[in-house]
């Protein structure tokens, strides 16, 4: 989780239509929780706002593409959408929109499994 802090995109799996979606989101490590915004995507917006917990893999990564050494962090759990008002107008200005949107969907990963591994030195975690 502490990998995480460091960047601030990173890509959220989830269940479509039977399918395997993947969309790439920005996101915010909060209270060891993962917090991603999700500007104008009607498909995962009515999928992660419905209520009740959506079971979903979420991954980033950093890799330097001169050494190709890096790392790789994959985190399941459970996510729920943020509602409270307070908890949306503190973490709105901490998490990026794409190309000048702003994100109308807050969502909560709670981390139930956490792996990873760096690439390059042979060590995983």
């Amino acid at each position: 989780m502490r990998l995480l802090q460091l960047v601030t995109l990173g890509r959220i799996a989830f269940i479509s239509r039977a399918l395997p979606a993947i969309r790439l989101v920005s996101h915010i490590v909060q209270d060891g929780h993962i917090i991603i915004g999700i500007s104008n995507d009607l498909e995962i917006s009515a999928i992660l706002s419905s209520p009740g917990a959506s079971l979903v893999v979420y991954e980033a990564d950093m890799v330097d593409m001169t050494t190709h050494l890096g790392w790789s962090v994959v985190v399941g759990g459970r996510a729920v959408p943020v509602t409270d008002p307070e908890e949306i107008a503190t973490v709105r200005p901490r998490i990026r929109g794409w190309a000048g949107s702003n994100p109308d969907l807050f969502v909560r990963i709670k981390p139930e499994l956490v792996t990873g591994f760096h690439a390059g030195d042979g060590n995983s975690s």
